[in-house]
């Protein structure tokens, strides 16, 4: 091998080994001391220098140097003597030894360099199984193209590792020659000669074929020689050397179209690829070797799918150690980008408990993906300034996330730098549309959320930075229509929270957003308060300063315990409390839906932590109120009598000068229609409800979700209890009610009873058959929302429906089943019984 050869091959394995990217005259230090500490034999910077031409070359290297060089790099010597000097390999396996080493050498480069433990990334299966199939095609080459973020590198290298791993007569006498195109081509030698680099690496002699000696050997050992080709983006070339390399790359592919021993795999970014791919686009034959795999989309283009779930769980399991279902599905979805992982485990570093319901994550993520992208990135200010333009030129995104191309002619050749980094960074990309048959370019944001941040942004310019009233006003009328509303407001709630101006959340509060929507962003707003403390020890008094929970408290009267926004608003909001009455009230919420659970782990747990609690100023103690439920479900009437008498001596005063609805009321009504259910006097609950109406006419002047839940709950008993005149009248109300969606604020738990209060009039009009079928609707509903209260009630009218029916098998089938759901639940069996009078009402 000829002595420039030799040192090319250096340069590359030096820069492989120590993971050095682009070589700077300050690395040269670095290198000297590295080989030094390694070998215990010394190399000058200036010598180092001038082997990468930081320093001028007077005269050849001298042998010890190439020699220690090589040590350094691979453990063994390379050889040499004058220009001229060829060391031909003796066989096939001596071939695969060198590839072997040169591949072990870049692979250990990717693992230094990962964004994260390279232990915790994993292989991808659709990756192997193209592989395999390309392997033993007829096709030349195939590519992996993606955006960036994708794990194409980390791909590719568990590829490898999986490859030199099989043992199978496919793959064992193959090898696969792993290059990193940035430490691979000779960027001093602006004309690429890609079949004369591989020679040099392999120790093939110049005038000789590569293709006949691999050739050769394949006849003998059938052994193929895969050469993976990465890191193209790395490569700091102009337009025009770059179209030299892929032309070079093309000649090669042309030279091994009849050759089945040499498979060519490359790795690229759509941008990339796409400038590649329209060298031999119109080449039917080039066309016809080229692998696509099985996922490629032409649109983007890219043939790397999204993470699927499986991927994601084994990923996470590795980063948190933990059983993926403790982990929120929303989250799982937001990771399904590798991109996003890499931010996920420093997110993970940084807070270990760091496992949000809401969209907090993924902001998140999208502002230090932005951040590390753009803000930390060359031409940064261009950039931003490229973005925003094409944010006003969409009309604030009134007119959808793409433009026309020839509209941005002005700022393409201001900002030419910025504008092809933020293609080939995947920020946005360049899209072919045909209008009326004629084709045209548009420019778009790849990720939605990328938009979505600088359309905030721009908007918080247009409002000179002030985040009020007016601010939220303008994104309901602007937006509402758009698609771009709920996140906008989501954006806002984040900002104002970093910045801890906490007053303007009445606002958000205030909101007109149906009821699905509010109790996310209730919920969205808890977490960013919770997720703020954790860096800001200003967050507890500015929440007090602010009256921020006694707003979250008021927005809880609406009870909506099916809804998972709410339980999980409530958890979130007891972690960042700030006193204790606050902490009391949370936890009796948590304590009714205990309650209908019928868990007794779980009730037996809260009825702790309440006993640790002062709850002397309660009329009724939830502690107390909670233990007879507990004693009740658990079949022990142990110190029962004294703690029914403490509760019967209560007299209630309601309606006190019809006074507004409290949440701290609210639960106290709930407290008693669930201890009435539980010692038999479930039918007196009519006259609790009706007293609740009376005493709040103006909450029910306005049908509130209270008052809508409160409506429901008295038709469903009179339902049972007093079916007649009157309880079809509000069912027919209700009806109306929970059609019109759009006027009324319906909570979930509204429709739960209403579907409950549906059945039982089917039965009481005697259409046995069809309440039959809603029963089955509304068990299937309630055990998916853990409302076993709700499933034995619906149980016990399913047995009087099969009664009446005079349906044997089906009557036997469902008590057998009603018994099965109760010993799976550990609830007794004798939960309810008879009594004469209601608990906690006095009759005047």
């Amino acid at each position: 091998m000829d002595e420039i050869s030799i040192l090319n091959e250096l340069k590359g394995l030096i820069l492989i080994k120590t993971g050095i990217r682009t070589v700077t005259p300050a690395d040269c230090k670095r290198i000297s001391i590295e080989i030094s500490r390694t070998l215990n034999k010394n190399v000058s910077e200036t010598t180092i220098k001038r082997l990468f031409g930081f320093a001028e070359v007077k005269h050849n290297f001298s042998k010890f140097t190439i020699t220690t060089l090589s040590e350094y790099v691979s453990g063994e010597n390379i050889e040499s003597g004058g220009a001229g000097t060829n060391i031909i390999p003796a066989s096939w396996i001596d071939v695969k030894r060198k590839v072997f080493k040169i591949t072990d050498l870049a692979l250990k480069g990717i693992k230094n360099r990962s964004g994260m433990p390279y232990d915790m990334t994993i292989g991808r299966k659709f990756a192997e199984y193209d592989f395999d199939e390309f392997f033993q095609s007829d096709h030349s080459f195939t590519a992996f193209i993606a955006q960036p973020g994708y794990g194409k590198t980390i791909l590719l290298s568990h590829l490898a590792e999986s490859f030199a791993r099989n043992s199978t007569s496919t793959y064992r006498d193959s090898a696969i020659l792993f290059l990193q195109a940035y430490s691979f081509f000779n960027l001093e030698n602006p004309t690429f000669n890609f079949e004369d680099l591989l020679k040099a690496v392999l120790n093939i002699p110049k005038r000789d074929s590569l293709m006949t000696y691999i050739e050769d050997n394949y006849k003998k050992s059938k052994g193929k020689l895969v050469i993976i080709l990465d890191s193209f983006s790395e490569l700091p070339l102009k337009k025009e050397s770059m179209k030299q390399l892929f032309e070079s790359i093309i000649n090669f592919i042309c030279a091994i179209e009849h050759m089945n021993s040499i498979k060519l795999v490359i790795s690229m970014r759509s941008a990339t690829w796409s400038c590649f791919y329209d060298l031999f686009r119109h080449s039917a034959y080039l066309k016809a070797k080229w692998f696509p795999g099985n996922y490629f989309n032409i649109n983007e283009p890219s043939n790397v799918p999204p993470l699927t779930e499986k991927e994601i769980d084994l990923i996470i399991s590795k980063i948190d150690g933990l059983n993926t279902k403790e982990i929120n599905p929303n989250l799982k979805a937001q990771l399904k980008f590798p991109f996003h992982i890499q931010l996920y485990h420093q997110l993970k570093e940084e807070d270990p408990t760091f496992n949000y319901s809401t969209n907090i994550t993924f902001h998140e993520l999208a502002s230090r993906f932005i951040q590390e992208n753009i803000y930390s990135s060359n031409y940064y200010t261009e950039k931003i300034l490229f973005l925003k333009k094409i944010i006003q030129l969409t009309d604030y995104g009134k007119n959808g996330i793409s433009i026309q191309k020839d509209s941005l002619i002005g700022e393409l050749s201001t900002f030419k730098n910025a504008y092809t980094e933020l293609l080939s960074d995947g920020i946005i990309m360049e899209e072919k549309r045909y209008e009326d048959f004629h084709p045209r370019e548009f420019v778009l944001f790849i990720h939605p959320h990328i938009f979505e941040y600088f359309l905030f942004v721009e908007l918080l310019e247009k409002f000179n930075l002030q985040v009020d009233e007016k601010f939220f006003s303008y994104i309901q009328t602007e937006y509402e229509n758009v698609g771009l509303r709920f996140q906008l407001l989501q954006w806002a709630v984040r900002f104002v929270i970093r910045i801890g101006d906490f007053k303007v959340l009445d606002c958000i509060f205030d909101f007109p957003l149906c009821h699905s929507e509010h109790n996310y962003l209730t919920l969205f707003i808890a977490e960013n308060l919770k997720y703020r403390s954790k860096y800001s020890g200003d967050t507890i008094s500015l929440l007090k300063t602010h009256k921020i929970h006694e707003r979250i408290i008021e927005d809880m009267k609406h009870f909506d315990f099916v809804n998972s926004s709410y339980k999980e608003t409530i958890e979130v909001a007891i972690d960042i409390s700030d006193s204790s009455e606050h902490t009391l009230l949370y936890q009796s919420l948590l304590t009714l839906m205990d309650v209908v659970s019928l868990n007794q782990k779980k009730i037996h747990k809260r009825m702790m932590i309440l006993n640790r609690m002062n709850c002397s100023t309660w009329e009724l103690s939830p502690h107390e109120i909670l233990q007879l439920i507990y004693l009740k479900i658990t079949n022990n009437p142990s110190d029962l009598n004294d703690l029914l008498e403490d509760v019967e001596s209560l007299q209630y005063p309601f309606g006190e000068h019809k006074k507004p609805l409290t949440t701290k009321q609210g639960v106290t009504y709930f407290l008693n229609i669930l201890l009435n259910m539980f010692y038999g006097a479930d039918e007196r609950n009519i006259e609790l409800l009706e007293k609740i109406i009376n005493a709040h006419p103006e909450e029910f002047s306005r049908r509130s979700v209270f008052s809508i839940l409160m409506m429901n709950f008295l038709t469903l008993q009179l339902s049972r209890f007093r079916p007649g005149q009157k309880t079809d009248k509000l069912e027919r109300i209700l009806i109306r009610i929970h059609e019109n969606k759009e006027r009324f604020r319906i909570s979930q738990q509204s429709e739960a009873i209403f579907k409950m209060t549906q059945a039982f009039q089917l039965r009481n009009k005697g259409k046995n058959v069809l309440a039959a079928e809603k029963c089955q609707e509304c068990i299937g509903f309630f055990k998916e929302n853990n409302l076993n209260l709700n499933c034995i009630l619906i149980y016990d009218l399913m047995i009087n429906i099969y009664t009446d029916l005079e349906n044997v098998a089906k009557l036997n089938e469902y008590k057998y089943e009603r018994l099965c759901f109760m010993e799976e639940h550990n609830i007794s069996k004798n939960i309810f019984s008879i009594s004469k009078e209601p608990i906690g009402i006095k009759h005047s």
